[in-house]
């Protein structure tokens, strides 16, 4: 930018008859300094504010109007009589209210232009909720649920009815590999929050573009990028206490991180590390024995990339490794503990080209290597030595490698068209899957379009033709997915979509058992096949840049043969997996957001059925049984002093289900009890750069949640959730 050199020039000859003049531009609604803007006085450019936001600059006479100008922000004029510091307070414009997303699409656009309904959750809601878990992140949004395995440390979530093996998880748009527990999901907390820029949440199905376990939808993790052309970092503590444990180092939750960044015009680099610490809780447990066993994480991550004006290429690397101690009681002098160890390390190269006006290409291999490693220690009671016992030791490794790209033709400005290519090759092997090492090969193509013969009408059509090593699949796998405009504030989205799941190694091979588990895989699974359908009403009503309101009307139903569900095997303790004929899903969702200034409330309500398959064989059994949830979030800015509080909350009512009793061969209804959920949070930044949060998680101490289930019966009756209220603080310095 010339930034006018003769003003400059005239300004830097005449500082003893100049006035200078500080000013700092700040956002209305979070209080943080704003780089970036333009500073206008008689249409001539004063300056653009640094990283703190601040502008320096002179004025021969009084008074001066000036004018600031940013996309982001709508322009606030200001009236300087003499020279001093002064504070703009800026107001974020309605361009802002549209958030960029990328999931499924074919470039970048708007959540409102996108033919797929799309959930985002930015990285300021993360940190308003003092998140240290994915799973706190996901707590309070409608339509997930999850359940806790505290012996192995396992979080599985559960999504529009169906569960996590049905979750696509992406980071960057590659599948995350290492699905544990008897659920056969990724655990999302060993997923590090740190580099998060965004979640991207697609609901229903997505197997035409993302193949399997994408039935259900898809949680896409979209990593930060630098944006200034200069060297940033971050440095992060949070301290929190666990139940009514605390002490530094010891008990409760500690984290440290630090990012860095650094970016030129063309080149770009970051890194960002973590240590999460949890010390476990003692909960109901008595001795050395722990209800929520200590963990470590130390997570890392890595990216170096070049933009060019018609291609760009990365790198990045995600590490993890997590060891999860689980101490016993002493038996004698001697007690067996155990410590799970999990390695994964996730390499991904990312590319995108423009060939044409017309083509582009976009790419990306990913190859990831996951361990988890089962030690087993004997710990002298008298003198504290720890040694390997004789048996117990076991290590399971998987790999995987993904292979995906697209092109993009736009033929005309109504029609484009997107084939690619996927290719997912994974091997497991170890002592806890049998037959040695074992591999499951996906090969898919794919063909979408995107019409728009009408300004108000997008119709997205897909197939996907699939290759399995060990399952057939079916010849092609179509989906539809439609976008009606029917005004300015009306939306209608309508979609359909077939899906294809086969097997995973660990569903088919894995092998476990240990004092609170008896698992045992099924190579006699049959793959998974899925119709879905959504659809979703949007109203949105802009007055001004100070008020919106939007509700969001959504229903879903899924159906899909041959589900793979863990059930306890008759007579026995012993859990595996089996296929249901035939499950469905199917409910209903409204989301409504007001935004009035420095108020932003969030409410929304679902009802999902989900499928009785014992109605099959007595007609007085209803075929679907029903459980509710509602949620709210409200944000308040204290404009004066810079600070912001945020509620979170959700209602989980009570979920029936049907079950058969083992000891009498019948079947009976059971019920999990309804529970409150609630985060609160106060943000504060001092100094532009030092920002404090505190808060409460789990404000009503929801600890399980009880179930009328056959005694005996895997989960003994009950859900963990959590180890009960708690309270945080967060300290993160930027510079």
């Amino acid at each position: 930018m010339a930034r006018f050199p003769f003003t400059l020039f005239f300004g830097f000859c005449s500082l003893s008859v100049f006035s200078q003049v500080h000013v700092t531009i700040t956002d209305k609604l979070t209080g943080h300094a704003i780089p970036g803007v333009v500073l206008v006085a008689q249409q001539q450019a004063l300056g653009i504010s640094n990283d703190n936001g601040v502008i320096d600059f002179t004025v021969d006479a009084f008074p001066v109007t000036v004018v600031t100008s940013h996309l982001g922000y709508q322009s606030s004029e200001l009236q300087i009589s003499q020279s001093g510091e002064y504070t703009i307070v800026v107001e974020p414009s309605v361009t802002q209210l549209n958030d960029v997303v990328v999931t499924g699409q074919y470039e970048p656009q708007s959540v409102r232009q996108s033919v797929y309904k799309v959930r985002t959750i930015s990285s300021e809601s993360i940190q308003a909720k003092g998140a240290t878990r994915f799973q706190d992140v996901l707590n309070t949004e409608l339509n997930f649920r999850f359940t806790m395995d505290p012996a192995l440390g396992v979080s599985d979530i559960s999504m529009q009815g169906l569960s996590g093996q049905n979750v696509k998880i992406l980071i960057d748009g590659v599948p995350v590999i290492g699905r544990q527990g008897t659920s056969n999901a990724i655990d999302l907390n060993q997923i590090s929050l740190n580099s998060i820029e965004r979640i991207e949440i697609v609901e229903g199905p997505m197997s035409t573009i993302y193949g399997a376990d994408a039935l259900a939808g898809v949680i896409n993790i979209i990593t930060k990028k630098p944006e200034h052309d200069t060297l940033n970092g971050s440095v992060r503590l949070h301290e929190e206490n666990i139940g009514n444990e605390y002490r530094p180092f010891d008990k409760g939750i500690h984290q440290q991180g630090l990012g860095l960044s650094y970016k030129t015009r063309s080149f770009y680099s970051m890194a960002d590390f973590s240590r999460n610490f949890s010390g476990g809780w003692q909960g109901d447990s008595t001795g050395r024995e722990k209800q929520w066993h200590p963990k470590t994480q130390w997570i890392g991550s890595g990216t170096v990339g070049y933009q060019h004006d018609d291609w760009n290429i990365s790198y990045r690397l995600d590490y993890l490794n997590e060891d999860l101690y689980d101490p016993s009681h002493y038996a004698g002098n001697e007690a067996l503990d155990r410590h799970y160890i999990t390695n994964r390390f996730m390499h991904q190269v990312q590319g995108a080209a423009t060939v044409t006006e017309k083509i582009s290409f976009n790419g990306a291999l990913a190859y990831t290597d996951y361990s988890r490693k089962t030690q087993a220690i004997v710990v002298d009671k008298a003198t504290g030595e720890e040694t390997l016992a004789l048996s117990g030791q076991d290590i399971t490794e998987y790999h995987g490698v993904t292979f995906r790209g697209a092109f993009l033709y736009k033929l005309s400005e109504k029609l484009s068209l997107q084939p690619g290519y996927d290719i997912n090759l994974e091997s497991g092997s170890g002592g806890r899957l049998l037959d040695g090492t074992n591999r499951i090969s996906d090969y898919a193509g794919f063909l979408s379009a995107e019409y728009k013969p009408f300004k108000f009408l997008n119709i997205r059509p897909g197939i996907r033709f699939v290759k399995n090593s060990v399952y057939k699949a079916p010849p092609v796998l179509p989906s539809i997915n439609t976008k009606f405009t029917l005004s300015d504030k009306h939306d209608l989205r309508i979609s359909y979509g077939r899906g294809f799941r086969a097997p995973s190694i660990r569903e088919l091979y894995f092998y476990f058992y240990d004092s609170n588990h008896q698992i045992e895989g099924n190579p006699d699974l049959e793959a998974e096949l899925s119709h879905s359908v959504n659809a979703s009403w949007n109203w949105r009503v802009i007055r001004n840049a100070s008020f919106e309101y939007a509700v969001v009307l959504g229903g879903f139903y899924n159906s899909v043969e041959n589900l793979i569900q863990t059930a306890m095997r008759p007579s026995s303790t012993i859990t595996t997996y089996l296929n249901i004929d035939h499950y469905k899903t199917k409910g209903i969702t409204v989301d409504q957001t007001i935004k009035v200034k420095a108020i932003q409330f969030n409410t929304g309500f679902s009802c999902t059925g989900r499928y009785n398959d014992f109605s099959e064989n007595d007609s007085e059994l209803p075929e679907f049984t029903w459980s509710p949830e509602v949620n709210a979030s409200v944000a308040y800015t204290f404009q004066k002093i810079g600070m912001s509080a945020s509620l979170f909350y959700k209602y989980t009512g009570q979920t029936p289900f049907y079950q058969p009793d083992y000891s009498t061969s019948e079947v009976y209804l059971a019920k999990a009890d309804d529970f409150h959920w609630a985060d609160v949070s106060l943000q504060k930044t001092f100094l532009k750069n030092l920002s404090v949060t505190t808060g409460v998680h789990n404000l009503f101490d929801v600890t399980q949640v009880k179930s009328t289930t056959v005694s005996g019966s895997h989960g003994g009756g009950s859900n963990s959730l959590s180890s009960g209220r708690s309270y945080y603080l967060t300290l993160s310095y930027n510079f």
